[in-house]
């Protein structure tokens, strides 16, 4: 029997479900991102959203806003409009154009002030009253992995993240978050692959801050974006079943890295989903234990014509089969 792996009805369940001759394959994309460009053309970026999800036969996608580019620019109220012109071929989360800039603005946590957290609050449920379903992109720590790739990086139980989770729980949403891990009890080297600076000479572990956030907000279900491709070494199987196991609010989209993909680039990845022979056994073992936790998330950037930037063979693994 293949199981498919994928998200049905927007980002309000997730689920896995048996195909039949009866109900098709869903392919649903939960992690796309317009970029309108400064004319913010995003009627257009949506436009080639559509025909690159035509050619790949993916039936919804799921966008929202990269959390590295310029605060202020754009959120999810700019391309909302946009999207809702296109009936259920979309659903989006807000934040990364606006609490993501506002959380790395005061990464010093000892500064946080009250009025800023309530501003931060305010901020995330006008977002969820604008349509929102929830929130993302929101970066833990995100490493800097091309020239003009930012580096970020703030405590995994930042008060302004753990406010965020308390709205995620109090209203039933989710938070799409990017967090490379880092196991250490304190810090680890920074990758030699990864370019210093802009990434720091170390990277303080955030595994174990992680599990609390993870533990005060159970009803926040928690999307931690990209599993599949790892750059610090830490982002195994072993791990995220440990978590998984322990905490039934954490889900996982994938962005599995093709094996000649991570032959030809010059950065080194770990711990590969996909292998020359298939899927790799540990990580099967994983999405048959919790097969209703993995999504997929192409992590694709779509633009205006004619400059639209596309994974493509992320995106013609808009589902994955196993078994």
């Amino acid at each position: 029997m293949r199981t498919k792996v994928a998200l049905i009805g927007g980002v309000d369940a997730l689920c896995v479900a048996p195909p039949s001759a009866a109900t098709p394959v869903r392919r649903i994309d939960v992690h796309v991102h317009l970029v309108g460009g400064p004319q913010k053309a995003f009627g257009e970026a949506v436009r080639a959203c559509l025909a690159r999800m035509d050619d790949f036969e993916i039936t919804k996608a799921v966008v929202m806003r990269p959390p590295q580019a310029p605060p202020g620019f754009f959120d999810s109220p700019d391309f909302a409009s946009e999207l809702r012109r296109h009936g259920d071929r979309f659903a989006f989360l807000g934040g990364g154009g606006t609490l993501n800039p506002m959380l790395h603005a005061h990464r010093n946590a000892d500064k946080v002030t009250r009025d800023v957290e309530r501003e931060f609050v305010a901020m995330a449920n006008r977002l969820l009253d604008q349509g929102a379903a929830g929130f993302g992109e929101i970066a833990v720590l995100h490493l800097s992995l091309v020239d003009r790739h930012p580096f970020e990086e703030v405590s995994s139980t930042h008060p302004l993240l753990l406010a965020l989770a308390a709205v995620a729980d109090q209203r039933n949403v989710v938070i799409d978050l990017h967090m490379d891990p880092v196991t250490a009890a304190d810090t680890m080297g920074t990758p030699v692959a990864l370019n210093v600076p802009p990434n720091p000479p170390t990277l303080a572990g955030n595994i174990d801050g992680f599990e609390r956030l993870l533990a005060a907000a159970p009803g926040a279900r928690i999307v931690w974006a990209h599993g599949g491709s790892d750059f610090t070494g830490n982002f195994t199987p072993t791990l995220v079943t440990r978590l998984m196991d322990s905490h039934s609010n954490l889900f996982m989209s994938l962005r599995p890295i093709p094996p000649q993909a991570a032959i030809a680039n010059p950065m080194r990845f770990h711990n590969l989903i996909l292998t020359p022979a298939g899927i790799a056994p540990d990580w099967l073992a994983l999405f048959h234990k919790h097969a209703d936790r993995f999504v997929m998330g192409s992590d694709c950037f779509l633009s205006r014509l004619p400059w639209t930037l596309m994974l493509r063979q992320q995106c013609s693994a808009a589902a994955i089969r196993v078994g």
